[in-house]
This record gives C-alpha cells, sequence and structure tokens, in this order.
C-alpha cells in the first residue's frame, strides 16, 4: 500500500514547521493540498479500483500529560504538548474536532470529511484539566466515556497492572466538562470484559451506567464504549435495548457510510505516534486503506 508522496511530504514539512512555530500560525499550504476523505482514493485492495468514501475519524485517547516515573502502560498517556499540536494540525488541514453527536450526524449527512470525533476513555480528571482548556482553546469539542461506578473514584480494574493510581472526574468535574460544549459517554458500571460476563451482570453494566451517568450529569447519554474493545453480538443486542445511538470498539480504521453504528471502529492516539503518523491518519486514506 501507498500513500500519496506529495501529501506525506507536505504533513512531514509542517510537522517540522510546528516543532518551531506557535499554534495557528503559519499559511495553510497543507491544508489546501491535502487529500480528504470523500475524494478519489486509489490503490485499494478492495475490488481492486477506486473507491469514493465518505470517513468519519474517531479519535482515541486515554490520558492527557505526563505518565508517572515507573508506570507501566505509558504509551496511554498523550503529553499536553502533543495533544495542543494534533489540535494545531486539524485546525491546519481545515478539520474540526467534535463529539459523537455532531459525527454522525454529519457521516449520515455525507459531510463528515473535515471532522475528527475526539473520544477519550475512562473519564480521568485530566482529560478535564489538561485537554479540555486546548480543546476551548481550537474551538473544539469532544466526548469522554465514563465508567459510572469510579466517578469521584480510580481506575480500580487496571490500577495494579499499571502500577498507577489514575482520578476519575467526580460529577463537578463532568459538569464543567459539559459546560464546555462535550459529551459524557457511558464506559460501563465497573469497566469489565463484557464478553465474560453472565447475561444479568452484562445487562446491569450497559444498563445500569446510562441510568447513573444521566442522574448525575442531569443530561442524556447517547453513546456507549466496549470496555477493551471486548463485544459480542449479545453485548451488541444490550446496547441497543439500553436505548443508546452508538458504540465504539477497538477496531482500527475510520467509520464509512454504512458501518453499524454498533460497532464503530476507531483510530488509536497513543505517546509513539508522531505528528507526520497523526496526519496521515486524520487528513489522507491511509486509515482506510488499512483496513481493506
Amino acid at each position: 500500500m501507498t500513500c500519496n508522496s506529495t501529501l506525506a511530504e507536505g504533513v512531514w514539512s509542517d510537522a517540522r514547521e510546528r516543532s518551531t512555530t506557535e499554534p495557528g500560525s503559519g499559511d495553510k499550504t497543507l491544508a489546501n493540498t491535502s487529500i480528504t476523505a470523500g475524494q478519489r482514493v486509489t490503490g485499494s485492495r478492495r475490488n481492486g479500483g477506486v473507491v469514493h468514501v465518505q470517513q468519519l475519524r474517531i479519535l482515541t485517547y486515554h490520558n492527557v500529560g505526563t505518565p508517572p516515573a515507573g508506570s507501566k502502560m505509558q504509551k496511554l498517556y498523550v503529553s499536553i504538548e502533543n495533544f495542543d499540536r494534533q489540535c494545531w494540525l486539524l485546525r491546519r488541514l481545515g478539520m474540526r474536532g467534535v463529539g459523537m453527536d455532531v459525527g454522525l450526524r454529519a457521516l449520515r449527512a455525507g459531510k463528515a470529511q473535515k471532522l475528527a470525533v475526539l473520544s477519550f476513555d475512562d473519564g480521568f480528571v485530566d482529560n478535564l484539566t489538561n485537554a479540555a482548556p486546548i480543546l476551548r482553546e481550537y474551538g473544539f469539542q469532544a466526548i469522554c466515556y465514563v465508567v459510572s461506578g469510579a466517578v469521584g473514584g480510580h481506575n480500580t480494574w487496571d490500577a495494579e497492572q499499571l502500577g498507577v493510581v489514575k482520578p476519575i472526574m467526580d460529577q463537578r468535574a463532568m459538569q464543567l466538562w459539559l459546560e464546555s460544549g462535550n459529551e459524557i459517554g457511558s464506559h460501563t458500571v465497573s469497566h469489565p470484559r463484557l464478553t465474560e460476563l453472565d447475561d444479568e451482570s452484562a445487562r446491569r453494566e450497559i444498563f445500569e451506567s446510562r441510568g447513573e451517568l444521566q442522574r448525575i450529569t442531569g443530561t442524556a447519554v447517547d453513546h456507549f464504549c466496549y470496555p477493551y474493545g471486548d463485544h459480542d453480538g449479545r453485548s451488541i443486542a444490550l446496547v441497543r435495548g439500553a436505548g443508546y445511538a452508538s458504540a465504539v470498539t477497538a477496531r482500527r480504521g475510520p467509520a464509512v457510510p454504512g458501518s453499524d453504528p454498533f460497532g464503530l471502529p476507531r483510530i488509536t492516539v497513543n505517546r509513539g505516534r508522531g505528528l507526520l503518523k497523526f496526519g496521515l491518519h486524520v487528513a489522507t486514506p491511509y486509515s482506510w486503506l488499512r483496513r481493506q
């Protein structure tokens, strides 16, 4: 698989420039020359020909900040500086960070090519303290999938494994997140692997998390995220039955028209992803072609 070489050079040049340039400055060359989703895409392994595809990139984040010394899975952290650079590049490309409501409506309307859904898993406090001010600076919105049973607590499901206790937003923090124009989604009650639960336990995790988060926030909670991306037909049926409008997975790639709204793929953004690779994922058919 090959990517457009001119675009790759443009993203790389822009990434190098960004390392010494303040956010928002510089010309719009990259934005004007980028191939965007919905344009003519060549090189697909599906049908061996040209594909016209409308894509919605749903980006996955966990923590924004510096990982504690000695903690495991440090790739789950994106530094404040890198998150700022990624938002800067999105704006430079003429794109906008949005929540799931706007993103899904745009995908259905065939107008998603200039949008990227910014999604945060678990509900960590640093999403509010470190990411939200940057989102506000760029006029972006995002969705945070919160583990309802951990509100005001910490990551009990993997703290021992990761060697770090990560605080989860409390009710007031969630209200501040919402007041910035962002969304809250459900990530179950306790962050289990749903396929390993019995029917009643799986139902409780999916149904009760929505009800509790709606009670806490006083707003609709319409979107769901499967913990660890673990799901099956039963999980999907329960999510539908609970009244959610969508659910995201750990399957890689962008969403396209016809994607199952209860099995949406995402693009993981982690500590090791440089600005060049980030640009290829959000501004070119790169992610879609990797799926074919």
